[in-house]
This record gives C-alpha cells, sequence and structure tokens, in this order.
C-alpha cells in the first residue's frame, strides 16, 4: 500500500491538534465581530473655554500650544473632545483686552484655531450668553470658522430651533449633543422636542446645559428640575456650564448629571476656586458607561491636569 506524502501527514496531525494555520483563521472573525458589535466611544467633556483678554495675551507672548500643553495627554487617546465656547471668534478687535470690564470677547481666528487644533477639540456649545457677544454676524463667523476647521457646533444663545444640536459618528455609532441656554429663557420646549426628535437615531444623547448661578458651588433647584426633564424627555448625559466654578454631580434615573465642570481655560485668577475645573471622561460601552472624573487647575492661563483623585463611577 502506498502511503500519503510525509507533508500530508504533518498537515492532518496539525489540523487534529488544532494549531494548523486553519484553527487561527477561524477564531479570529470571531474575536473581530465582538469588537465591533461592543465598540468602545470615549467621549471627554470640559468646561469653559475663553480665549480673549488675558489667554490671549499669555498665547501671544509665550506661544498657543501652552495653554492646553498640560492636559494634551489626558484627551489624547479619546475619540471626542467637547467643550463650552466662551465668546465668538471673529475679525473683529477685541474689546476685552482694552476694558476688561466690557465681557465681550472675540476670539482672533489664527490663535483659536491653533488652540482648539493643539486640544483636539471636536465640538462645541454656543449655548452661552457670550456666543451673541458680536450679535448674529458675530455668532454665523463663530459656525462658519468651526465648520471650516472641522469642528461641530450645536446650541443658540436663544435655543432657537435649527440650531440646537450636532450629530458626530464614531466607531460606527451616532452621538447627538444638545444645547441648552437657561440664561435667556429658562424654557425648554424647543431643546426637548429637540431631544425627542433625534432620540431615535441616536446612541447617545448628550445635553449641554448652560445655567445657574456664577461662583455658586451648589446647583440651584431650577437647575435640578431641568436636569431631570432634560433625562426623562432621553438624554443619556447632561454637562453644565456657566457658574465658573465646579458644582456636583448626581445620577437620577440611571443617568449621570454634571451640573458644573467650571473652568477649562479662564483668565479668572481672582479666586481658587474660578481657577479649579473638571474633566469628564467617558467611555460609553454598550451596556455601561465608565466615568472619570479629572480634576484641573488654571495657573497663569495655562491648564494642567492637578494632583487631586480622580473620581471613578460605573452606570448600567
Amino acid at each position: 500500500m502506498r502511503l500519503p506524502p510525509l507533508k500530508v501527514v504533518l498537515l492532518l496531525l496539525l489540523v487534529l491538534l488544532g494549531v494548523g494555520a486553519g484553527s487561527r483563521a477561524a477564531h479570529a472573525p470571531r474575536v473581530e465581530t465582538s469588537a465591533q458589535e461592543n465598540p468602545v466611544v470615549v467621549v471627554v467633556f470640559m468646561g469653559d473655554i475663553m480665549l480673549d483678554r488675558n489667554v490671549a495675551r499669555h498665547a501671544e507672548a509665550v506661544g498657543v500650544r501652552s495653554l492646553f500643553r498640560g492636559v494634551k495627554a489626558a484627551v489624547s487617546d479619546a475619540d471626542l473632545r467637547v467643550a463650552n465656547l466662551e465668546g465668538t471668534i471673529t475679525t473683529n478687535p477685541s474689546i476685552a483686552q482694552r476694558d476688561n470690564q466690557i465681557l465681550r470677547f472675540t476670539f482672533e481666528p489664527a490663535l483659536a484655531e491653533q488652540a482648539l487644533a493643539h486640544l483636539g477639540v471636536n465640538a462645541v456649545s454656543l449655548a452661552n450668553n457670550h456666543a451673541l457677544d458680536f450679535g448674529a454676524e458675530g455668532y454665523e463667523q463663530t459656525r462658519a470658522y468651526l465648520s471650516a476647521w472641522g469642528i461641530s457646533s450645536f446650541g443658540h444663545p436663544q435655543n432657537i430651533a435649527g440650531t440646537l444640536s450636532a450629530q458626530l459618528s464614531v466607531r460606527g455609532r451616532t452621538l447627538c449633543f444638545v444645547g441648552y441656554h437657561e440664561l435667556y429663557d429658562p424654557e425648554l420646549s424647543s431643546v426637548l422636542e429637540e431631544i425627542h426628535a433625534i432620540r431615535q437615531d441616536c446612541w447617545r444623547v448628550i445635553a449641554f446645559s448652560h445655567w445657574g448661578e456664577e461662583y455658586k458651588p451648589e446647583p440651584n433647584s431650577a437647575q435640578r428640575a431641568e436636569a431631570r426633564a432634560l433625562v426623562n424627555a432621553g438624554a443619556d448625559v447632561v454637562v453644565g456650564a456657566h457658574p465658573h466654578v465646579v458644582e456636583p454631580h448626581e445620577v437620577y434615573r440611571g443617568v449621570a448629571i454634571f451640573y458644573s465642570l467650571g473652568n477649562f481655560m479662564f483668565d479668572q485668577n481672582f479666586s481658587e476656586e474660578t481657577m479649579l475645573g473638571r474633566m469628564v471622561r467617558a467611555e460609553f460601552y454598550s451596556d455601561k458607561t465608565r466615568f472619570s472624573i479629572i480634576p484641573i487647575r488654571i495657573a497663569g492661563q495655562e491648564a494642567s491636569v492637578s494632583d487631586g483623585a480622580v473620581d471613578t463611577f460605573v452606570l448600567p
């Protein structure tokens, strides 16, 4: 009887032992499919960013990269970085640099582009009391510059429908961001309607709220009521701004509410509280979200991760 070639015998043995090339190929698709079905999308939320007045002076004197180099590493591996932009991006000359008592902010376009690009910002909220500092034209200029730089914007200082939300796709998932400005009009109807309208198209909905009282370390009753309304409408996370100081977070119906992250870049050097802020790192899984609250400090118009403890918690 003629025996099979030695090469065939060895190949049969490898298959029987499960160590052949065919075995590796069979397992690889299963691992890859699992990763695709349960992607992790990492989003870093940041507080108020203002690039006029003393911040602009510092950037021009020392370099734009000095503003955020102390936090760059902490946000570099995120899929998305989102902040509240406290001011406009226009070609108008700065008023606040001439008189710091006039709280109308505009950011020189080249400076703003470099700063936001260095930080890696992907989207910003314009639902705040400074987005109309240079009128409707300044608001539209701001949106146009951001769009040209590949940065999405959402929200309007007057909560006008049609400008409230933005959708970003990451790893096959759609995340939606909705802006709400309480100070202009606390009426939530247009924002709640927006959440209802987009909810079915969004894997996660994040509400960015500009609300509360400046320099108050605790949210007021209106903030709490509005946060609950946003959650009831379908928001998966609520992030707050405006107080310029950190306010606490809480969980309502399984949804994290961060009432104020404080300043992320500002020149409010008159108190310790206004020089401290928080970043929130959210790791979105299909069945849970891991939140990490990272403390930051602004010193000499440069933001850096501070030595405080990182608070981490997981919600199903």
